[in-house]
């Protein structure tokens, strides 16, 4: 019987929109829930032919692509940007200044047939999605708290200490959903216990060691000490 060809769909994510390249069609939608469901639609649409989605990483923005990706069960390689670059090069397809872009993505998918990238467990999805919400709120905490310095109209005063009391409501509900998460989940929460052992490790700082960093469990001691920046552990 013969194997059914796999056809390779490129994503070139960027912050606010992503461009996507299948079969000689190429469009775009937003980098959001919406446009991402419609994306998944599309896509799992495109069958009966095997698709596996090629991307790279983006700095985060690639996140909820595949957090979505994950849960249609679409298979999808995410690849280090050098390593496109390289292979497109090599092909002559882009010059040394030139982007990647998701035409260029299908091709390397194409030409080099990647395995899948293993699917991030859900909970790991979710403890990821919590994590960049409490940096985000704690970069505004911070915004707030120097704007507050700087006021003199007591009026804009009352009103800048209640929203940052909102946001500090905000960060302490989503440490409680962090630390609820870790708790019920077996690997998390021996990984979390481990972490929390070292000398310079905290709860925040082993539950964003714990979202950022999955190879957690696969490195020594010194290698997890250089990633984490707290010196030997």
């Amino acid at each position: 019987m013969k194997k059914e060809e796999v056809v390779y769909c490129g994503i070139d994510v960027a912050k606010s929109h992503l461009d996507i390249a299948l079969c000689g069609e190429r469009w775009r939608v937003a980098n959001t829930q919406t446009g991402i469901g419609g994306l998944v639609e599309r896509l799992k649409a495109a069958a009966p032919k095997k698709l596996q989605v090629i991307c790279e990483a983006s700095g985060g923005y690639e996140q909820a692509l595949l957090g979505a990706l994950a849960e249609a069960a679409v298979p999808v390689t995410l690849v280090q940007a050098n390593r496109v670059r390289q292979f497109a090069r090599a092909c002559g397809i882009l010059a040394k200044t030139d982007r990647i872009e998701a035409v260029v993505l299908a091709s390397f998918g194409q030409a080099l047939k990647p395995l899948p990238s293993p699917a991030p467990p859900l909970h790991l999805l979710r403890l990821r999605e919590l994590d960049r919400q409490r940096c985000h709120l704690s970069r505004l905490l911070v915004a707030e708290q120097n704007r507050l310095a700087q006021l003199r109209c007591a009026q804009l005063r009352r009103l800048a200490r209640s929203l940052i009391g909102k946001v500090q409501k905000q960060i302490a509900s989503i440490d409680q959903r962090i630390a609820s998460l870790i708790e019920q989940d077996q690997t998390l929460s021996a990984k979390a216990k481990k972490l929390t052992s070292f000398t310079g490790v905290g709860t925040r700082t082993a539950a964003l060691l714990l979202a950022q960093m999955p190879e957690l469990g696969r490195l020594n001691r010194r290698q997890v000490a250089a990633l984490a920046g707290v010196g030997s552990l």
